[in-house]
């Protein structure tokens, strides 16, 4: 294959990144955030759910949520 070939979608996947604010500061004085990743998210899964989640899992801890960014990669092919 090569460049022009007629390319199609072969995976999607996706990860959950959820931005922790550790309630601590640098000696800038800016916010220490601490950055948990969560591979394999359905893509199939809804938002509000992610959204919880990212919630549900701050909880466990004693930071707070600062920021929850879903990545999505999509594999294109074929490649030979």
């Amino acid at each position: 294959m090569a460049a022009g070939d007629t390319v199609s979608e072969l995976d999607k996947t996706q990860a959950l990144v959820v931005s922790l604010n550790t309630g601590q500061t640098d000696a800038n004085g800016k916010a220490i955030i601490d950055h948990v990743t969560i591979n394999g998210v359905s893509p199939a899964a809804q938002e509000q759910d992610k959204y919880d989640f990212a919630y549900e899992l701050a909880g466990l801890t004693s930071k707070t949520v600062d920021a929850i960014d879903v990545r999505t990669a999509t594999q294109l092919g074929p490649i030979n």
